[in-house]
């Protein structure tokens, strides 16, 4: 699995559940787009840890945060590419 399949398939629950929240909240429009921020428990050693057979380490968690909040803003603020 390449890292950009990792990524996308670490990403695509949460995109997933947010999708949800936003259908929830109707026609309500944000004052400002959700800014994404993992945080790892106190418990937490500060090396990699799994997510299903996925090894996270640090790096891959931050563009995990990249992909997610691109995401987010191409749902909400789409670009048009002339």
């Amino acid at each position: 699995m390449t890292e950009e399949e990792m990524i996308r398939e670490i990403a695509e629950p949460i995109l997933e559940q947010l999708k949800k929240i936003e259908k929830q909240l109707g026609n309500y429009r944000m004052p400002q787009l959700p800014q994404i921020k993992f945080v790892k428990e106190g418990n937490m050693q500060d090396g990699p840890f799994m997510i299903g057979d996925i090894e996270v380490t640090d790096e891959l968690l931050e563009k995990v945060e990249a992909y997610v909040q691109e995401e987010i803003e191409m749902m909400h603020q789409p670009t048009v590419l002339h």
